[in-house]
């Protein structure tokens, strides 16, 4: 390949890289979860909260043991990855790119739907629901902070399916090394 034709190809790319970012426009943010859940919960004429769960998301599919350990993992202080939302202009609402198994987790949990099952950290909350949780404890619980990462509304529909598909797909399988190190 000639040396034109190469720097050809790389303007081209970098015109490319230059339009794709501009819709990725985006600032980080922490709420607490009591806030995260409330606005989840609360209807508006729509049926749906100022922070809400689009069709192309799949439902719920966390088990019960993967939902408890999400909830130990909070209780005890292990970082939890940013969500990912957009803000819509029109309604100022935020849609979730991704997230949603972790807010309908927290919100089932903070609703007294989810009884913890099969913790190994703290096995003796096995069979709690919050409110079983001392007072002190539900209101650590509430005020702690999630990160948000919020898109800006130049994201649209078809960066957000594939900013969800990218993150949805780009897990690997553990390798059985990798997987030994896991309790059971």
């Amino acid at each position: 390949m000639s040396q034109a034709i190469r720097q050809d190809i790389i303007n081209i790319a970098e015109e490319q890289i230059d339009e794709i970012k501009q819709k990725i426009d985006y600032h980080t943010t922490e709420y607490t979860i009591e806030f995260i859940v409330d606005k989840y919960l609360e209807q508006d004429d729509g049926g749906s909260g100022e922070i809400y769960i689009p069709e192309y998301q799949r439902e719920l599919i966390w088990d019960i043991d993967r939902q408890s350990r999400f909830i130990e993992s909070i209780i005890i202080g292990v970082p939890i990855p940013a969500m990912i939302v957009v803000e819509i202009y029109e309604t100022g609402r935020l849609e979730i790119v991704d997230g949603s198994q972790r807010v309908r987790t927290l919100a089932a949990f903070m609703t007294n739907q989810l009884q913890l099952s099969n913790l190994q950290t703290l096995d003796s909350l096995n069979g709690s629901y919050f409110n079983d949780l001392a007072p002190s404890r539900q209101r650590k619980f509430k005020y702690t902070s999630l990160r948000m990462i919020i898109l800006s509304d130049k994201a649209d529909e078809k960066v957000r399916n594939d900013i969800f598909y990218r993150i949805n797909t780009s897990n690997l399988d553990l390798t059985p090394n990798s997987n030994s190190l896991l309790p059971n």
